[in-house]
């Protein structure tokens, strides 16, 4: 996919959502794993966030980080247990071994 596409995909998604921070699963906990539903992606604005897997969000589950102009940051998906992600952006997100998954969202991205 192009780096165009890409970020034409993002604005559409950022202007449906008025650009708010959120953050919401799709399905409550009580799901089984195996669920096929669809995640909600999380739209963060600049700042350091803890969820937890299962209650929080889901394995997979998309993040965007948007700075307070509306800016594209970075973002990626929520990693499973023991894994983690990041870009040039200075975006992070680390899915520690107990499920607890910390995302840092930059004010000002490197790249982006």
């Amino acid at each position: 996919m192009r780096i165009g596409s890409l970020i034409l995909v993002a604005a559409a998604t950022l202007a449906a959502s008025c650009g708010a921070a959120r953050h919401h699963s799709t399905a409550p906990a009580s799901d089984p794993a195996g669920s096929r539903a669809v995640a909600r992606v999380l739209h963060l604005k600049p700042g350091r966030y803890t969820f937890h897997v299962g209650r929080d969000v889901r394995v997979g589950q998309r993040i965007l980080c948007v700075t307070q102009t509306g800016r594209l940051a970075g973002g990626g998906g929520v990693q499973p247990r023991g894994h983690g992600i990041g870009s040039s952006t200075g975006f992070v997100a680390t899915t520690t071994r107990n499920g607890r998954v910390q995302v840092v969202c930059p004010a000002h991205p490197g790249n982006a």
